[in-house]
C-alpha cells in the first residue's frame, strides 16, 4: 500500500481523477490531503472557528467527490474544489449558523494552540509576529481579507481570484490594492505566508476519515 502510495502521490489531478473515475475509489484520499491545507485558510479566512472550518473542508471534499463525474476540467481541480468551498462558506455566512461558536478570546488561544504547534527555533522567535499578522488580516472587511488570502497566501492569480469570488478582475486588484493599503506597512514588509493559517497536520488524518465516512454514507443512501 505504501509504494502504490508514493507512486500514485506524484500524478496529476487529472490522472488522479480518471483512476477514480474507473473505479480507484481510495485515491480521492491523495486529493482530500493535497488541498486541506488550502481549504482550509480560507475557510478560516471567512471567520470560522477551527472546527467549523474543518466540517466545511469536509463538506466541501464530499461535494467533490459526489460531482466528480461533472468536473469539465475548464479550470484547475484546485479552483474548482475552492469555488465549492467559497460557496458553502458563503452559504453559511448567510443562512447558516456557527455550531462550534465561541468567544473570540477563546478563538484567539484556539488559533494558537492549533496553529503553531512546531517547537522549531525558527517557529518559536517568530510566533508572537505571525499571531500579530494573522490578527491583522482577520480584521480587514471579508471583500479585502478572501482576496488577500487568495492572492497573496495562496498564489491564485488575478483571473482565478475573480472566478472563485464571483468578481472582476478590476476589482479583484482594487480590493487587494486596499487590504495592503489596511495592514501597516511595516507588516507588509516582514510577514511570513507560510506562518499564516498553517493548517496542523494532526488533523488532516482525521478529515480524511470523516470525509470517507460522509461518501459512504452518502453513496449508501443513494443504493437505498
Amino acid at each position: 500500500m505504501k509504494e502504490s502510495t508514493l507512486t500514485t502521490g506524484m500524478l496529476t489531478d487529472e490522472a488522479l481523477i480518471a483512476k477514480i473515475l474507473n473505479g480507484e475509489r481510495a485515491l480521492f484520499e491523495i486529493l482530500v490531503r493535497r488541498y486541506n491545507a488550502v481549504l482550509y485558510k480560507i475557510a478560516r479566512g471567512y471567520g470560522f472557528n477551527h472546527q467549523d472550518a474543518q466540517d466545511l473542508m469536509q463538506e466541501a471534499h464530499v461535494t467533490a467527490y459526489m460531482q466528480l463525474s461533472q468536473f469539465e476540467h475548464r479550470a484547475s481541480y484546485k479552483t474548482w474544489l475552492c469555488k465549492i468551498l467559497i460557496h458553502k462558506c458563503g452559504y453559511k455566512l448567510h443562512y447558516g449558523y456557527f455550531k462550534n461558536e465561541i468567544p473570540d478570546s477563546a478563538m484567539v488561544q484556539e488559533q494558537v494552540q492549533t496553529l503553531y504547534t512546531s517547537q522549531t527555533e525558527k517557529k518559536v522567535m517568530n510566533r508572537e509576529l505571525s499571531k500579530v499578522l494573522e490578527e491583522s488580516i482577520q480584521k480587514l472587511a471579508l471583500p479585502y481579507r478572501t482576496v488577500f488570502i487568495l492572492r497573496e497566501i495562496e498564489g491564485f492569480n488575478v483571473a482565478e481570484t475573480a472566478t472563485l469570488l464571483g468578481i472582476t478582475p478590476i476589482n479583484v486588484k482594487v480590493r487587494l490594492n486596499r487590504a495592503k493599503t489596511m495592514l501597516q506597512k511595516t507588516l507588509e514588509q516582514i510577514y511570513c505566508t507560510a506562518d499564516l493559517f498553517e493548517f496542523n497536520l494532526i488533523y488532516c488524518d482525521e478529515v480524511v476519515r470523516n470525509v470517507f465516512q460522509q461518501i459512504n454514507n452518502q453513496e449508501q443512501s443513494n443504493e437505498q
